[in-house]
């Protein structure tokens, strides 16, 4: 295998590199009697040179002609017996070996010439020196150290690649090796286990048994031939002899104990009872000691030992560790006396604790902490790090001894210097100071002080975690419960209860085996906060924030499934990142809640925001909502105003949401709205105004009162472009007050309250208790005018609109001094306009702009009530009407008989408007028309025939009657040609002699059926459609 290098690697025990020559094997030539074999070249014949690449040259350098042929291992693969494995393991590319040390000469090359590089020349006077520097030497030396270096090491590999020339040769001697060793290893372990098992089945041969001993001893009871030692039998010790000598040990071990030895601190507590002293360490051992000879120089000798702690054997057993213990007890006593016993016997049981803490540990592996707990032997010291899934850094304990360095003159010293089982404790790769836990000396167990340091972890993340939500004025004022149960030995005694709402807490624990915190009780919002405390790297630090944002969390979904039960709507396409909760709802907020009502208007939702220093309710204005709802998480540009409710509603712990107290946040939310639209409308038509906190006892006082300056010319609203209309009679400053949400139709109601000084108002009876929509007091002169307009909307253009109502009334009054006007208020008013033949009356309702004249029923006005009311729209309508009132009396009346005198409908009167009237007779067909107009300065009815419809002519008779009447005259009226003018009192008696002739004058036909209808639906068109412009 040409370029292809073995490794310096063992392939048996016994191979050794030097030992791969190539040899000549029975199987690949033939063996004939009289040549060399093998072993005549391995032992005297000489060695094939390395690079022989034939057997020739192999033959001629031995001087044996029949040595094997070299060509018959040029493919092992087939040549080999089954017998020998071709060995393929630990070969490397002799071209990976060309490229590493060429990479590496040109990282060495570069290397130094950056050195060299660094190595400035010495400068003389702006010229270099005549002598080379030394720095010159330098730079040439460690060129020439780097060629030297590398061009031994390409020499090796020139070497290797003349060597790799041979290298299949070289690879089939190895293969042949290697089987050898293994032949050589098999023969050798054969050998070895024949050895052994002869010895083993020395031990299972019974010997033969002596017969002739066993006849002489059953027969004789004795042996004579065995030989005699001289053996002295013990003496017999009687009860009370043993009783003397035990009493007797126990005198000269207490004489001892007390007067001739120095007794360690520690072996203080001891006992004499059974010719032994016991001495009793506590939570240690307790060991037996005892004299053989009274003289007190004599040391003392080991006679038992127990442990006294649990788990621990009741004694030792007999065997080697009790031999052993007791041989090293006793040189020891000699040696170093009582003092040398404590401390090896202290120090052997420090160590089997050790050992006990050990194993307690692997079976704890073996359980439940399997894949949380890590075990790691440094020295006698134990390791054990615990929560080894948990994300962060490292915490694990040290179990070992702990010793002092004391002075060699010190041999006296306190319990405190003694060597002793210790705890470390590192949390997160650092130590604690100070250990939190104990170890029961008495009873070990590794699991309880794992227990301890894992309670204490506990209790400090919970420590830290209260410590952080008391940061916020919810827990730190204790408006909230935040409650810390603490447990030194069980992990999951230890907890943490906080509680969210009023309703609604969370009790957090820590599993002590893995070491996840676990949020109580199970809940879809607890599990994803779980996930991400759990994914902390320091949850000391960040799990207070984790806990308050799952807080606000908490409550924010407490409030949305209580607003949705009332009849709200979440309104889900506002999110806010967490910078734009705090640039609009301040630094404090970690969640919010918005929803949005029907009623109201639709750029405007409600709020809830949650933090650690009180939940609160706002108002929030939207700005561009098509940027709302084309971003996927509004940072706020879409937010138009944020605005939040007083704290007597929006208050720092959210009670539980009832139905009296959501309604008292909706009325205050619409209020804070309303006034909000009222203040931004007042600045856009810029009327000043302010708004002033005042304290009453009035519902939602929370709120403050809107307080409007009043323009000396404000405008009022209408269709079409607005009119002025001065406000003389009212003072300058008007207050709007906010009343609550209307239950019917959702309607934010409002109180404006307004006074005047119009002396004629006030001498008037007016009913300050009207049932209508605006109240009166007379001593004071203040209005009180409720308003009604959609939450969101500005009320004020109805603000104006109904100031400009009172204004108009007060006008009205004003105007109609001479009338006597009865059931006055200030939403209508009625006043008698005429007394003879009865009392006629008029009322105005100003509910409605313009107001609304009506009659009563029997009124002759009832006719032209539509013509007057329109009047009143006019400018100087009201003086018109009134004027029209008792100058069209008499033609009412008139009218009214006119049509009780015909009942056949064979009179039909039109009233084109207040001052033009037209009456048509069907027998004798004929129609006039009536104006009321102005001659020489005086009103007067004009009456003229008027045209027929389709081109008809009237009745000639008729018309014959009606042309001699304009040719006479009557009281109070003349003909004149081609009409009659009578005055306003006449025109009764005119319209009366009127009727007289046409009624019973000569009879004519009577019009067709057909006319009389056309002229019907004629008549009801022209009242509908046709305007009349008066002069």
């Amino acid at each position: 295998m040409p370029g292809v290098l073995k490794d310096e690697r063992d392939d048996g025990p016994d191979s050794t590199p030097s030992q791969a020559f190539p040899i000549k094997s029975p199987l690949m030539a033939d063996h004939k009697p009289g040549k060399r074999t093998v072993e005549n070249d391995q032992h005297g014949g000489s060695p094939l040179v390395n690079g022989a690449r034939g057997g020739a040259s192999a033959n001629q350098t031995s001087g044996d002609p029949t040595a094997f042929k070299t060509s018959a291992l040029e493919n092992p693969s087939t040549q080999l017996p089954p017998e020998i494995m071709h060995i393929t393991q630990g070969y490397l590319p002799l071209s990976e070996l060309i490229t590493r040390l060429v990479q590496e000469t040109f990282n060495g090359m570069s290397a130094v010439i950056n050195d060299m590089s660094q190595l400035q020349m010495p400068q003389v006077n702006g010229s270099a020196p005549a002598n080379p520097p030394p720095v010159n030497v330098q730079k040439k030396l460690s060129l020439l150290e780097f060629a030297q270096d590398r061009r031994a090491k390409f020499i090796k590999i020139l070497v290797l690649s003349q060597w790799s020339r041979q290298a299949e040769s070289i690879s089939r001697v190895i293969d042949l090796k290697v089987w050898l060793n293994t032949q050589n290893r098999q023969y050798d372990e054969a050998c070895s286990w024949m050895g052994a098992l002869k010895r083993m089945m020395a031990l299972e041969r019974m010997p033969n048994p002596d017969l002739k001993t066993a006849l002489e001893a059953l027969s004789l009871g004795k042996v004579l031939g065995l030989p005699d030692l001289g053996y002295l039998p013990p003496e017999h010790v009687s009860p009370d002899q043993l009783l003397n000598a035990l009493r007797s040990i126990n005198t000269q071990l207490t004489i001892r104990l007390r007067l001739h030895e120095t007794i360690p601190p520690f072996f203080k507590s001891y006992s004499i009872r059974n010719g032994r002293a016991t001495f009793r360490v506590s939570n240690e051992f307790e060991v037996d000691l005892s004299i053989a000879d009274e003289d007190l120089s004599s040391q003392l000798y080991f006679v038992d030992f127990r442990f006294t702690f649990s788990p621990s054997p009741a004694e030792l057993p007999q065997g080697r560790l009790r031999d052993d213990l007791e041989a090293r007890v006793n040189d020891l006593l000699r040696k170093d006396g009582l003092h040398g016993c404590y401390r090896f016997l202290h120090d052997f049981v420090l160590s089997h604790k050790l050992n006990i803490f050990r194993h307690q540990a692997h079976r704890m592996l073996q359980g439940s902490w399997s894949e949380h707990l890590k075990l790691e032997a440094v020295h006698r010291s134990l390791v054990m790090q615990y929560w080894v899934t948990r994300p962060g850094g490292k915490n694990w304990i040290e179990l070992g001894i702990r010793r002092r360095k004391l002075k060699k003159s010190s041999w006296l010293h306190k319990e405190e210097d003694e060597p002793h089982i210790g705890i470390r404790w590192f949390r997160a790769g650092k130590e604690v100071t100070d250990v939190p836990a104990t170890i029961n000396l008495g009873d070990l167990s590794v699991e309880a002080i794992v227990k301890q340091i894992i309670s204490a972890h506990t209790n400090s993340i919970f420590r830290e975690v209260g410590a952080g939500l008391r940061e916020g004025h919810l827990y730190r004022e204790n408006l909230l419960r935040l409650k810390h149960i603490r447990s030194n030995s069980e992990p999951l005694s230890s907890r943490l209860s906080v509680q969210f709402t009023t309703s609604q807490s969370c009790t957090i624990i820590q599993e002590p085996v893995s070491g996840r915190l676990v949020l109580l009780p199970p809940s879809l919002l607890y599990n994803r906060a779980e996930r991400e405390i759990n994914g902390l790297v320091s949850p000391e630090k960040a799990a207070s924030a984790c806990v308050a944002h799952l807080r606000a969390a908490a409550s924010c979904d407490e409030v949305e499934h209580a607003l949705r039960c009332y009849g709200w709507e979440v309104f889900t396409a506002m999110r806010l990142n967490q910078e734009g909760l705090k640039r609009h709802f301040g630094r404090d907020a970690l969640s919010a809640s918005f929803f949005k009502k029907r009623s109201w208007d639709a750029r405007w939702l409600l709020a809830f925001t949650a933090s650690l220093e009180g939940d609160s309710w706002w108002i929030m204005k939207l700005g561009n909502r098509g940027s709302l709802m084309d971003s996927n998480a509004a940072l706020g540009s879409s937010v138009g105003a944020a605005i939040k409710l007083p704290s007597a509603t929006s208050s720092i712990v959210r009670r539980e949401l009832s139905f009296l107290e959501l309604s008292r946040i909706e009325h205050t939310a619409a209020g804070l709205i309303s006034q909000y639209a009222d203040s931004k409308q007042l600045a856009l038509q810029k009327i000043p105004h302010r708004l002033v906190k005042t304290r009453c006892d009035r519902p939602f006082s929370e709120l403050p009162t809107l307080y409007v300056h009043l323009p000396k010319h404000p405008a009022q609203p209408s269709a079409g472009n607005p009119k002025t209309a001065k406000m003389p009679c009212f003072s300058q400053v008007v207050r709007v007050t906010f009343m609550g949400i209307n239950k019917l139709d959702s309607y934010a109601n409002h109180l404006v309250v307004a006074e005047t000084d119009c002396a004629t108002l006030r001498s008037r009876r007016l009913d300050a208790r009207d049932g209508g929509s605006v109240i009166f007091h007379p001593t004071s002169g203040a209005f009180a005018l409720p308003l009604r307009t959609p939450v969101g909307q500005s009320a004020i253009p109805s603000l104006l609109g109904r100031l400009s109502g009172v204004q108009r009334l007060i006008n009205y009054v004003t105007t109609l001094q001479s009338f006597k006007i009865q059931d006055l208020s200030l939403n209508h008013f009625e006043l008698t306009y005429a007394t003879e033949p009865q009392d006629l009356r008029v009322k105005f309702d100003l509910d409605e702009c313009p107001p609304r004249l009506s009659f009563r029923h029997g009124n002759p006005h009832l006719r032209i009530q539509k013509q007057l009311t329109t009047l009143l729209g006019k400018d100087d309508g009201l003086k018109h009407a009134m004027l029209l009132l008792p100058m069209t009396l008499p033609l009412m009346r008139a009218l009214v008989a006119i049509e009780g005198a015909h009942v056949d409908n064979e009179v039909y009167i039109s009233p084109r408007s207040a001052e033009w009237y037209q009456i048509q007779y069907q027998r004798p067909l004929y129609r006039f028309d009536m104006r009321l107009r102005r001659r020489r300065e005086k009103f007067m009815w004009f009456v003229q025939e008027a045209s027929l419809p389709d081109g008809k002519k009237p009745d000639a008779r008729a018309h014959e009657q009606f042309r001699r009447m304009t040719n006479g005259q009557g009281e109070g009226w003349n003909g004149i040609s081609p009409g009659i003018v009578a005055s306003v009192e006449g025109v009764e008696g005119l319209l009366k002699k009127i009727d007289d002739i046409f009624q019973h004058g000569p009879t004519a036909e009577p019009a067709p059926i057909d006319e009389v209808q056309d002229y019907k639906a004629q008549k009801r068109k022209r009242e509908d459609d046709e305007v009349v412009v008066l002069d």
